[in-house]
């Protein structure tokens, strides 16, 4: 027994839909025929990110909170010490 696939490639489907609608310029990248607009937007904006930005404002903002941790860390230790002198 033969099974004859007829799945088609995108490329194949906007090919014979332009032949059935008559339309030489219809295509799969209209905005009607998107299935999830929201989600397309989302990964269009993700990839549209500057990453190295982002690291670089990560990597600030870590810094800052190696400094805060140092900062409380040495603050509680001279507190420990004045306890322990009192």
């Amino acid at each position: 027994m033969t099974v004859i696939s007829t799945a088609q490639t995108p490329e194949e489907f906007e090919e014979n839909a332009r032949l059935v609608s008559g339309d030489p310029h219809w295509s799969l990248e209209t905005r009607e025929f998107k299935s999830f607009p929201p989600v397309t937007d989302t990964i269009v904006w993700i990839k549209q990110v500057d990453w190295e930005e982002v690291a670089m404002r990560c990597k600030g903002g870590l810094n800052n909170v190696g400094l805060v941790l140092a900062v409380t860390g040495e603050k509680l230790h001279d507190f420990g010490c004045w306890l322990a002198k009192v």
